[in-house]
C-alpha cells in the first residue's frame, strides 16, 4: 500500500470543557472544604460530649437517697458540680464553634461559587488559545456560550467587508442559513440602531428586559463585539437563554469580556495556520473555512 492511501490520523477531539473545570477546582481549591468538614466533625464531637455530660449528671443526681452516707453525699454533690461546670464550659464551647461552622459555611459556599466563577474564566481563555484548529476554536465558542453563559439561540458573525456585510461563522439554536446577514448599510438604517451602535463603539449591548423572551431574530438580546485590539471584526448576537437563566451573573460578564477581547485573535490565529501558502485574506474568510 502507498502512502498516499493510507489514512490521515484522525483530527483530535475538541476539548471537553466541563472535564478541564472539574479538574481545575479539584486541583486547586479542596482544602476549603477539607477545613470545613473538619470543623463540622469537631462541632459533632462536642455536642456528643455535652449529651454524655447530661446523662452523668441525671445519673449521679439519681444516686443522692435519703439515708446515704454524709461523705458520699458531698462526694456527689461536689462531682454534679463539676460536671455542669464542664457542661457549661463545653455548651459556650459548642456554642462558639456552631456560630464559627455556620459563618465558615457561609463563607465556603462564598469561595466555592467565586472558584466556580473563577474557573469558569480560566477554561474559557485557557481553551480558546488551546488549539490552532479553526473548526475546534469555533465549536469551542460556541460551547463557551452554551454551557458556560447559558446561551440558547446565537450565532457568530464576522464582518465581511469587501461585501460590506455581516456574514454568519456558526450558529446554535437555528440553521446557520437562516441567520440574518444584514449589510452594513442595513445595520445603519435599522430603527433601534443597537447593532450599528456596538460595532462603531465596541461596546456590548444587553437588554436585560428581554432575558425570559422568546427569541425574535429581529430583536436580539445580547450583543457582544469581538475585536481585534480596537477594531471590531466581528459580534456575537445572542437572540434568547435557556429557560433556567432569567439574569446574568458577574461572571457572565466577564466571559463576555473575554470572549470579546480573545475569541476573535484566537479565530484569526487558527485562520493563519489553516492558510500557510500565499497571502491570507481578511478574517471574514474563516466563514468559508468552517
Amino acid at each position: 500500500m502507498s502512502k498516499s492511501d493510507e489514512k490521515a490520523p484522525a483530527p483530535p477531539e475538541p476539548p471537553d470543557l466541563a472535564a478541564s473545570k472539574r479538574e481545575f477546582i479539584e486541583t486547586f481549591f479542596k482544602r476549603g472544604a477539607e477545613f470545613t468538614e473538619e470543623l463540622m466533625r469537631e462541632n459533632e464531637r462536642l455536642r456528643y460530649r455535652v449529651v454524655q455530660l447530661e446523662e452523668e449528671v441525671k445519673s449521679l443526681g439519681a444516686g443522692d437517697r435519703p439515708g446515704s452516707a454524709q461523705g458520699s453525699l458531698r462526694e456527689l454533690v461536689a462531682r454534679i458540680e463539676a460536671l455542669e461546670h464542664e457542661r457549661t464550659q463545653l455548651l459556650k464551647r459548642y456554642e462558639g464553634v456552631s456560630t464559627t461552622s455556620q459563618d465558615l459555611n457561609a463563607r465556603f459556599h462564598e469561595i466555592e461559587r467565586e472558584n466556580n466563577n473563577l474557573a469558569n474564566l480560566y477554561v474559557a481563555s485557557f481553551q480558546l488559545h488551546s488549539t490552532v484548529d479553526l473548526r475546534d476554536v469555533t465549536q469551542i465558542i460556541l460551547e463557551i456560550l452554551l454551557n458556560f453563559v447559558g446561551a440558547k439561540t446565537f450565532a457568530i458573525q464576522l464582518l465581511d467587508e469587501e461585501r460590506g456585510r455581516l456574514r454568519t461563522l456558526a450558529a446554535e439554536g437555528i440553521e446557520r442559513g437562516k441567520v440574518p446577514e444584514p449589510s452594513i448599510k442595513e445595520v445603519k438604517e435599522a430603527k433601534d440602531g443597537k447593532l450599528a451602535q456596538v460595532l462603531a463603539s465596541g461596546q456590548p449591548f444587553f437588554d436585560e428586559a428581554r432575558f425570559s423572551a422568546r427569541a425574535d431574530l429581529a430583536r436580539p438580546v445580547i450583543l457582544v463585539p469581538l475585536r481585534i485590539r480596537e477594531r471590531v471584526v466581528g459580534v456575537l448576537v445572542i437572540w434568547d437563554l435557556l429557560q433556567q437563566k432569567t439574569a446574568l451573573q458577574e461572571v457572565d460578564y466577564e466571559l463576555f469580556n473575554l470572549l470579546g477581547a480573545h475569541a476573535a485573535s484566537a479565530l484569526q490565529g487558527a485562520k493563519l495556520t489553516a492558510e500557510l501558502e500565499g497571502r491570507p485574506p481578511a478574517l471574514w474568510a474563516a466563514v468559508d473555512l468552517v
